[in-house]
């Protein structure tokens, strides 16, 4: 497959493709009768045949709102705003539209230019066609023997245009018969004459009409010089056609300037629906166009540090027009507004970030600068490197001088910012210099990177060998060498003063997250054996709320551990202990090795390798270090065959480890990769890759123990960093679940014999107020990474790129239509455009699969339905339109990526979207039965994050969804190395979709300023009866070896002075959490005494009794249990009422009502 990559080109493609979207949905320009766009001619009623940019009569409007509108407004008053009926919006007819803007005038009169259309009946019009077509149909005319043939058709040479002859009778009947004479006996597509004749027939038969636009254009002069309510009528063929209202008023600003604001509605006050209508201001001499931010600008003082710090940053994205029942959109040429108009389909085009920043030679930014000994010209190269970015902060120290006085602190708030982050960077430099342990830690982790990076492991060994990584093609992002630089000294310097300080990566998605905090593993892994005798136990856990975003980063992830180990097996300062990856997940992967087993058999035995692969649980379909196919995973002819899989060896008694099958891989033996929990517990790998919800087993089972090193920690030492993916995730009812059990690992992690905590990174591409969120959760403060600078646009290591092209949004609300048509309408479109644009097979590939995101599974579940009726049917109907190359569909489109989809599906489910649809006849040839590609993706939050398929660059999105950064998340899965285009379909009957559609410029300019505040209350009532009891159990187990077993619950009455620690701790972090209300320290201490207390009378109970004690017992075998339990879980409803209930995985954490039939 060969791809295009020219950006330029795909501009072309992509502005060919939206384009066409458009005209299809909003028109002109859906039907090809003529080649006159402005006059076009279409086969059906305008408003059957367009979805939105309707004008309907006011009249049709005031007669559906008498019917019904008393009745719906009465059952709105009870239903949610994002829940409304849409029994508004069928009935709901728009018959106006308007634009609010601000100006400074000094003239009184203001232009203001109107577009519109409406079609006319037409009958029998002429069709548009070519001198090669119409010689055919000469030619067959002779030779034919239909009686009156030659009679039938009126031709118009010049301009090779045709029609029937206006004279002629018995039309239908004549040109069926000469259809079928020439109809071909081969079932072919029709050639253009047949399609010409066709459409002759289908446009004429029964003497129908057709529909021509005729434009209309309007030039209004709006008094401006006084406050005013004015109406004017606007005529067409001296008929009233529009009623044009302004209203005019006057705004003193603080600085004694006047701005006027103006708003123009256009209302239909004729019979005939209106289309495509527009209104337009462009800039006129004496007019300046003013943008609300003048006008409304707020007290800072009055808001709160991270709204006056948006506000700050975002001062310069401006929002100068505000759509009434329609978009408002603004040109800017130069530096000033040049027009400003209304927009039904509205477009923007999100600029791309750029990485690169000016003065930094690439050699400075080279991994394989930093491989060798010549530590003294390495350190020369960093400092350099912070040098650059001290010059940039000292050129907005000077700028910030020119803000007005509003922004002088917060200027120097970020400048602080900046300037801290440039002295941790040099005390990292300073600490590589004077530490060999850390500087050969720091090139053993960018060789890693660099082997990592190749795909062929002959190439790796040669690479290795001769230290020459130029195929490795790796040079690192200014950022990501920033962060490296920043953070590196407060991970592996467990004195450092920024030690217990969690660094948040905050990069926009796809900006390169992932490989700044791969570095930090690889760097603290090494240094680890270098500096520490008792080195093995797991080194870094890295955790992730999603097993979706988990599948894919664990591949990544065991690339870079299997370049680790390979280094270790040639280094013999790293140790003979094998350096491995552990996925530790709470779905898709077995806890026993006898259940692993029974899966491996299971999945021999099915009949296809299709049906293998959906049994498979074992996660790792390819070798992550050779790449080669069928290293894992064997072809068609293979799948029943034990030992053409990588996993065979789960049969040998002496456990299981997956092996890679091509014999000259480094890990023919084994590879350093454990996906069942029995292996894990047994192995502590040196990377444990887990979900957050997984971590709830920790007061439940004994051999969690070993992950923390809890059970020897004399021979073990506790990981040394912790890593939160997409933290945003991380909020919530989950989010205070996951804090109020991070106090307790935070207790262990803490109680050990070097009782030194680890290091936190945490990373997001969208947050808002992280202080609160890290506190809330992890007790920390945080350092956010790149500090912003006095401008959202630069931050010296990321910066908008202006000149490069980036992803377009365009935006689409339907008039008249239901969402159900305007989502059949629309996925219509964007499937079969691609194929009528005369594309080759690489320009089709670039939005060939398109991707569609909802809010719900319910509204997916209704969109799966339409795709396989509905959206097939209505692309028959566009390909019959214009009889150009037909979408054929697959009978497995409509794949869907949600919560409900098993996660044994996930990989191949991943692997399938990846197939291209320009693959050459050989890539045809040797792919996989199933290897076809995908034509719809329908996905939920899901996809929104981590899902990195760089061939997906087409999405709809149905209805605005509720968080801005769950709409940044979702939106970035598209046009990640190409060209994205996303459409958003909005919802006109709910109010918050209308209001994000009339402001799309404005909010699309400046997404990342509306992400909202996360909230995490982990100590609140709700999560301390959840969890508490489980919280308190783990810290116990894990830091008091008597406490540890599975029985040794009853031994807790010797340890009164470690309970009253925990309890002590446990309130410490409440306090610690609360604001000036303490709104949660009496309740927790009521809650966690309850929980300790009880514990300690069942302990003394049993004791008189001699009863067995155990902490917990899954339900399928509580029923047959005598004695005491002091944990179950929320589902369990047995007998052992003394039990309190804990949660067995922090995957659901809302409030459950179980319900029993009892008759």
């Amino acid at each position: 497959m060969v791809g295009i990559t020219d950006k330029k080109v795909q501009n072309n493609v992509r502005e060919k493709y939206s384009n066409a979207i458009s005209q299809l949905l909003l028109g002109p320009g859906s039907e090809k009768i003529n080649n006159d766009v402005e006059h076009e001619i279409i086969s059906e009623k305008p408003q059957t045949r367009y979805v939105t940019g309707i004008l309907y009569p006011f009249n049709e409007l005031k007669k559906a709102l008498d019917e019904d509108i008393e009745t719906t407004l009465e059952a709105q008053e009870f239903l949610d705003k994002e829940e409304e009926s849409t029994e508004i919006d069928n009935s709901f007819l728009p018959s106006s539209l308007g634009i609010t803007f601000y100006c400074k005038s000094n003239k009184k009169d203001l232009n203001i230019e109107v577009l519109s259309s409406y079609y006319k009946k037409v009958k029998n019009p002429f069709l548009q066609t070519n001198k090669e077509v119409l010689e055919e149909l000469k030619e067959k005319i002779i030779i034919s023997k239909v009686v009156n043939i030659e009679k039938l058709f009126e031709i118009d040479k010049e301009s090779s245009k045709i029609k029937y002859d206006e004279g002629f009778e018995d039309r239908d009947e004549t040109i069926s018969d000469f259809l079928n004479e020439l109809k071909p006996k081969e079932k072919i597509k029709d050639t253009e004459l047949l399609f010409l004749l066709k459409k002759i027939k289908n446009i004429n038969y029964g003497n129908k009409r057709c529909f021509e636009r005729v434009p209309v254009s309007f030039e209004v002069r709006i008094d401006s010089s006084e406050e005013r309510i004015s109406t004017q009528e606007l005529l067409v063929k001296e008929e009233k056609t529009f009623q044009i209202f302004s209203k005019v008023q006057k705004i003193n600003l603080i600085n004694n300037e006047t701005v006027t604001s103006i708003t123009v509605v256009l209302k239909n006050i004729s019979e005939n629906h209106f289309f495509q209508t527009e209104i337009i201001i462009k800039s006129q001499e004496n007019v300046e166009f003013k943008a609300s931010e003048d006008v409304k600008l707020p007290d800072l003082s009055k808001l709160n540090s991270e709204d006056a710090m948006n506000f700050f940053l975002y001062r310069d994205k401006r929002t100068y027009a505000f759509g009434r029942g329609v978009s408002a959109t603004w040109k800017e040429n130069n530096g000033k507004i040049s027009e400003i108009k209304t927009s039904y389909i509205p477009t923007y085009e999100l600029r791309p970030m750029s990485f690169d920043v000016d003065g930094i030679s690439s050699d400075v930014l080279s991994a394989e600068s930093y491989i060798g000994n010549d530590h003294e010209i390495q350190v020369e190269k960093l400092n350099q490197f912070v040098e650059a970015y001290d010059k940039w902060i000292d050129s907005i120290t000077q700028k910030s001088k020119l803000l007005v006085s509003e922004y002088t602190e917060l200027s120097k708030e970020n400048i602080e910012k900046c300037r801290n982050c440039s002295h941790r960077m040099k005390k990292t430099i300073k600490f590589l210099a004077n530490d060999k342990e850390a500087f050969m830690a720091f090139n053993k982790a960018n060789e890693a990177m660099l082997l990592q990076r190749l795909k062929n492991s002959i190439e790796k060994e040669e690479a290795y060998s001769s230290k020459n990584y130029q195929n490795a093609n790796f040079k690192w992002r200014p950022f990501q060498l920033a962060f490296v630089l920043n953070s590196l000294e407060s991970i592996l310097n467990e004195e450092s003063s920024e030690r217990e300080m969690l660094d948040l990566i905050w990069v926009s998605t796809g900006g390169g997250k992932t490989e700044a905090y791969l570095f930090a593993i690889a760097a603290v892994v090494v240094y680890r054996r270098l500096k520490y005798e008792n080195c093995s136990g797991v080194t870094v856990i890295m955790r992730y709320t999603l097993r979706l975003l988990t599948a894919q980063q664990f591949d990544r992830a065991s690339q870079l551990i299997c370049a680790l180990e390979f280094i270790r097996r040639r280094e013999d300062f790293l140790g003979d202990l094998e350096i491995s990856i552990g996925l530790w997940i709470g779905e898709g992967t077995k806890n026993k090795l006898k259940d692993a087993k029974s899966d491996f058999k299971d999945m021999v035995e099915q009949k296809s390798l299709e049906a293998a692969k959906k049994k498979n649980t074992f996660q790792v379909l390819e070798c992550p270090w050779c790449h080669q196919q069928h290293s894992i995973v064997p072809d068609e002819k293979n799948f029943q065959s034990k030992r053409k899989w990588g996993y065979y060896e789960i049969e040998k008694k002496n456990g299981f480890n997956m092996k890679c099958l091509n014999k000259n891989c480094e890990f023919s033996k084994g590879l350093p990769i454990y996906v069942v929990d029995e292996l894990i517990y047994e192995k502590r790998p040196t990377l444990l890759f887990g979900t957050v919800d997984k971590f709830a087993q920790v007061p439940l089972k004994e051999e969690t123990a070993n992950l923390f090193g809890s059970d020897k920690p004399e021979k073990y030492r506790r990981p040394e960093l912790i890593i939160q993916d997409e933290l945003h995730l991380i909020s919530g009812p989950l989010g205070s679940i996951v804090g109020l059990y991070e106090a307790g690992f935070d207790y262990i992690l803490k109680n050990a014999n070097n009782s030194v905590a680890p290091k936190y990174i945490a990373s997001t591409a969208t947050i808002r107020n992280a202080a609160d969120q890290v506190k809330g959760i992890f007790d920390r403060k945080v350092s956010q990474f790149p500090p912003s600078g006095i401008e959202i646009s630069d931050n010296f290591f990321v910066k908008e790129d202006t000149k490069s092209y980036g992803r377009q949004y365009l935006g689409i609300m339907a008039t008249g239509k239901s969402q159900i048509t305007a989502e059949i309408r629309l996925l219509s479109s964007m499937l079969q455009t691609v194929t009528e644009l005369g594309l080759n097979i690489d320009e089709e590939e670039l939005y060939w699969t398109v991707a569609g995101y909802f809010n719900s599974i319910r509204e997916l579940g209704k969109a799966s339905g339409l795709i396989k009726d509905d959206v097939k049917e209505h692309i028959n109907q566009l390909y019959r339109r214009n009889n150009t190359n037909k979408r054929f569909m697959n009978d497995d489109t409509g794949v869907e990526l949600t919560a409900r989809v098993p996660g044994i599906e996930i990989p191949t489910i991943l692997k399938k979207l990846d197939v291209p649809h320009n693959r050459s006849p050989e890539e045809i040839q040797n792919g996989e039965k199933y290897s076809r590609t995908v034509d719809t993706l329908i996905a939920t939050n899901m996809l929104s994050v981590g899902v990195d398929i760089n061939r997906l660059n087409a999405m709809f999105v149905v209805g605005q969804p509720k968080l801005t950064s769950e709409y940044i998340q979702a939106t970035s899965r598209v046009g990640r190395q190409s060209l994205g285009l996303v459409c958003t379909l909005y919802n006109s009957s709910r109010s918050r979709d209308r209001s994000h559609y009339e402001t799309f410029q404005s909010y699309h300019e400046s997404l990342y300023k509306f992400v909202e505040s996360s909230s995490v209350t982990p100590f609140s009532v709700p999560a301390l009866k959840k969890a508490v009891a489980g919280v308190i159990v783990s810290m116990l187990r894990n830091t008091i070896e008597i406490l540890s077993g599975d029985d040794s619950a009853r031994n807790i009455l010797e340890f009164e002075d470690e309970l009253e620690k925990v309890k002590d701790y446990l309130l410490a972090r409440v306090r610690a959490s609360e604001d000036r209300h303490h709104l949660y320290r009496e309740d927790a201490n009521k809650i966690i005494n309850k929980v300790v207390d009880k514990w300690c009378d069942i302990a003394e109970e049993i004791e008189e009794n001699d009863e067995m004690f155990k902490y917990y017992l899954y339900k399928s075998m509580t029923e047959d249990f005598q004695g005491k339990l002091l944990l179950r879980s929320f589902d369990d409803r047995s007998t052992h009422q003394e039990a309190t209930k804990v949660m067995g995985t922090m995957r659901n954490v809302e409030d459950t009502a179980y319900l029993r039939i009892i008759d």
